[in-house]
């Protein structure tokens, strides 16, 4: 079911398993003030900028309510802000209007492309769940939790996780990140195994650090982190052989440290399945060459989830390149094509029977959301020309980011539902 609204929303509502999942991308408007007063209720003049936000965050609650998303509802939002010093008065004003929600915030200091204070993602699902369990840790560094169930899956949600106060460097910071997320799983009933999608935003991604690279220091980190970890080994298919590690996205960010956002699965139910996927175009980045990192990427290129006759696909951030290699250098129109490419290759229904998930039909017009990272903000209007003409009207979000390699102009994520 696709929803299009006005004042800078679109969104999306699809079921998976007995849920309803919806998509929601939102930006304010360029001098769109809700009407009434100039107050809040407190007797004090807000700011332009803060009313934009709070008329924002009311038509995003007019969409949940209209679609019935009104109680035992999780939702997982991603606040991309040009000025990350404003994150306490977004919070502040979003957690006004969305109390009575179980939420998890992650904070990103990109730059949104349109130029807008706020970019805004929001996933968010009801119906069916049996029981949902918010869960406010007091430490700013360690998150926010909420745990939720349904259908005999019990999902956990974490976002905003930020490296203690000690450690300088981006292997030091990102590994005490890492920590911090695993200990959030394990004091919540989970492990690191069970992890399905994380996403990285590191602060300078490309530049160097001594005599290495920030990101090739956010790869030494992962994979130590990440050694011995046996990933969703009760829920592969039979017969899975190979390496299995969660979907994610490593993309830069405009300050200078590091921040985490995950997403765990267990299930009690025989009929769940989770899978790896790699594209057939692409060498797999746990394989990369050490001339690209000399630990790897640890992650896979999507994590598809299957239950009865829904799947549910975690795309990771992908960029222009087959094999190993990046293609079309300083041509943002093309590297858009041949990413988009790489996702239809990647979630294709016969690649997704070659991985052990059979029965789907799926193509780019699955996606049901994407978050679209843009180098350098000239090339925007290119960029965002493809992806209108491949993926039609489905919630996007544009925003400014470094991507891991100097000559990758753009990189795409998204979040795919399918259902027989």
């Amino acid at each position: 079911m696709r929803k299009i609204t006005q004042h800078g929303i679109s969104y999306l509502v699809v079921p998976f398993g007995t849920s309803r999942q919806l998509f929601l991308v939102a930006e304010p408007e360029e001098n769109y003030l809700c009407s009434g007063d100039d107050t809040q209720g407190h007797g004090q003049t807000v700011s332009d900028w803060s009313r934009q936000i709070h008329c924002l965050f009311e038509s995003c609650q007019t969409v949940l309510s209209r679609e019935h998303f009104d109680e035992n509802v999780a939702i997982i939002g991603h606040f991309f802000l040009a000025d990350i010093g404003k994150k306490e008065l977004v919070r502040q004003i979003f957690s006004e209007f969305f109390s009575k929600h179980s939420c998890v915030f992650t904070f990103i200091p990109q730059t949104p492309a349109s130029g807008v204070v706020l970019s805004l993602e929001l996933w968010a699902m009801t119906g069916g769940i049996s029981q949902l369990i918010p869960i406010s840790v007091k430490s700013p560094q360690s998150g926010f939790v909420v745990t939720a169930e349904f259908d005999d899956l019990r999902w956990f949600f974490i976002g905003e996780v930020r490296p203690d106060y000690l450690p300088i460097g981006a292997y030091s910071r990102s590994l005490d990140a890492f920590r911090r997320l695993g200990h959030e799983l394990e004091r919540n009933g989970f492990g690191l195994g069970q992890i399905v999608r994380t996403w990285i935003y590191q602060g300078h991604l490309v530049l160097p650090e001594g005599k290495t690279q920030r990101y090739k220091e956010l790869n030494r980190a992962r994979t130590d982190f990440f050694k011995g970890v046996e990933f969703l080994k009760d829920y592969l298919p039979l017969g899975h052989c190979g390496e299995v590690y969660p979907a994610s996205t490593g993309i830069g960010a405009d300050d200078v440290d590091v921040v985490l956002g995950a997403v765990a699965v267990s299930a009690s139910r025989k009929d769940f399945t989770v899978v790896p996927l790699e594209n057939p175009n692409q060498t797999s980045a746990f394989d990369y060459g050490a001339v690209y990192s000399p630990q790897s990427p640890k992650f896979s290129r999507a994590m598809a989830m299957a239950v009865e006759n829904s799947c549910f696909i975690f795309v990771s951030g992908t960029a222009s390149i087959t094999e190993s290699e990046s293609r079309f250098p300083e041509n943002p129109a093309k590297q858009t094509e041949q990413t988009l490419d790489n996702i239809a290759a990647l979630i294709d229904g016969k690649n997704l029977e070659k991985h052990g998930i059979s029965g789907f039909v799926c193509d780019l017009s699955h996606l049901r959301s994407a978050r679209v990272y843009v180098k350098r903000p000239h090339e925007l209007a290119m960029i965002k020309g493809v992806c209108d003409q491949r993926l039609g009207a489905i919630p996007t979000l544009y925003t400014i980011a470094d991507v891991c390699r100097p000559e990758l102009l753009v990189e795409i994520e998204g979040l795919v539902v399918v259902n027989r």
